[in-house]
């Protein structure tokens, strides 16, 4: 990846060197042309009438002179021709120089300009010729005097060659800093995927305690070490939950196997006649199991649901429940009531605040001496709906509220009827609602059960 990156980054560079190298080449190439057309015409002008004047007062010497002053100094070869008269050549190549005769002959009014490719001078040349400015005593003895001044095109070319040279060097530069950055920026993103990528090969090795981590690289990779960590630790938390889980379970299921084990060997070892009330300890047992077994199953379906969360009503929840369980409360002596408000709408998976309550009520009937009260409540607390199973009981101690959500406890009494599991089931459930639920004291004595939920 490293290398990939190192490339798609180096192309890149190239790419967007060549866009930007290349025209700026090609300008400045251009403008070293244009501008030297542009000086030549500048100074061809000024020099010219300079030779006017000396020219026109007869001071062919002294015009002479300045003429190869100027070529020496500018490397510009200047010709002045009175008709096909040469009065000043810097080179005598000049004066029979078939493209420059020609030119001479087209001057007009104006100036002439531009490139001549095939000269005697020194090859292709640069030009200008114009008209010298006379005045009307010279323009009297005189015919027309044409001034031509050329310049090689191999000066400029070189000119041209030390631009391109010049981009060059600074391209090369240039793309040595990109692939410098380049390589800082790829071992920056490239670091820290190894790191991560490491991290997963322990974790996938079974090396739980393995993090990745989340201190290098930019934010999108923190955020995935983040990811994996999260899910490293919810790994972590199920695989030592499924060992505690196999572990109580195994415990759990051995008490009645052993028991009903005990009681068929008693029957099958017993001399008497087998009469059907020496199996109903062996049935008690058998019917323990399978309600252990059921709320096992209950527990690992649970497990793989998927929380699809829509409204309900607790308000309505309460209502129904209690008219449901009435019936059971009156023939116990226990006095069942609902204080809910109009309607309460919470988010909550489809049938399981009516599984939980029941749950709750079914514990709180068993928690309650005949005579006492049980009441479910629903109270909205801002943002959160709460559903409250308050009894009458005889409650538990702060400990034991702690440890009764936790799966296979049943208090101190290590042979009270159930399988331990009710409590966990509900608060499995409400958790798989996003919600909470908590066993707190009720006022005076007895167990207010909480189911804490999310509004709509």
């Amino acid at each position: 990846m490293r290398r990939r990156l190192l490339l798609g980054f180096l192309l890149f560079a190239v790419v967007a060197m060549a866009l930007l190298v290349i025209p700026v080449g090609y300008t400045l190439n251009s403008n070293a042309r244009s501008s030297t057309l542009v000086a030549l015409r500048r100074d061809t002008s000024a020099l010219a009438t300079v030779l006017a004047n000396d020219i026109g007062r007869n001071r062919i010497g002294q015009a002479t002179r300045v003429a190869r002053t100027y070529s020496r100094t500018t490397g510009r070869q200047i010709l002045v021709l009175e008709g096909a008269k040469t009065l000043i050549a810097s080179k005598q190549s000049q004066a029979g120089d078939q493209e420059i005769a020609g030119i001479v002959q087209r001057v007009g009014r104006v100036q002439l300009s531009g490139v001549i490719p095939r000269s005697s001078i020194e090859g292709a040349q640069y030009y200008v010729a114009m008209r010298l400015p006379l005045d009307a005593v010279a323009a009297r003895r005189l015919s027309t005097v044409i001034l031509v001044v050329t310049f090689p095109v191999t000066v400029v070319t070189r000119v041209v060659h030390s631009n391109w040279f010049n981009l060059a060097i600074y391209g090369l530069v240039m793309l040595a800093a990109a692939v410098a950055f380049g390589f800082l920026l790829s071992t920056s993103l490239t670091r820290p995927l190894r790191n991560i990528g490491r991290a997963v090969e322990a974790l996938a090795s079974g090396q739980l305690r393995v993090r990745a981590p989340v201190d290098e690289g930019p934010e999108e990779l923190r955020r995935l070490a983040e990811s994996i960590n999260a899910m490293s630790s919810r790994l972590v938390d199920a695989l030592e939950a499924q060992r505690s889980f196999v572990a109580d379970a195994s415990h759990q299921l051995r008490t009645p196997l052993t028991a009903l084990q005990i009681q068929l060997e008693n029957l099958q070892e017993g001399d008497g006649p087998i009469t059907p009330a020496a199996f109903e300890p062996a049935l008690s047992e058998v019917s323990r199991l399978r309600w252990l077994v059921e709320s096992l199953l209950e527990l690992a379906r649970n497990e793989s649901r998927e929380p699809l969360l829509v409204p309900v009503d607790l308000a309505l929840v309460a209502q129904s429940r209690v008219a449901f369980w009435r019936p059971l409360a009156e023939e116990r002596g226990l006095t069942l009531v609902a204080s809910a408000s109009a309607s309460l709408e919470v988010l909550a998976m489809t049938g399981v605040i009516e599984q939980v309550v029941d749950n709750l009520l079914s514990n709180a009937f068993d928690a309650t001496e005949p005579g006492g009260r049980i009441s479910v409540e629903t109270r909205a607390v801002g943002a959160v709906g709460e559903l409250h199973v308050i009894d009458s009981g005889v409650g538990l101690s702060d400990e034991d509220r702690h440890h009764a959500l936790q799966r296979f406890w049943r208090g101190r009494d290590n042979h009270a009827e159930g399988s331990g599991l009710g409590l966990a089931i509900a608060d499995q459930l409400v958790r798989l609602s996003a919600g909470t639920i908590e066993l707190r004291a009720a006022p005076g004595h007895g167990i207010d059960a909480t189911i804490s939920l999310q509004r709509v």
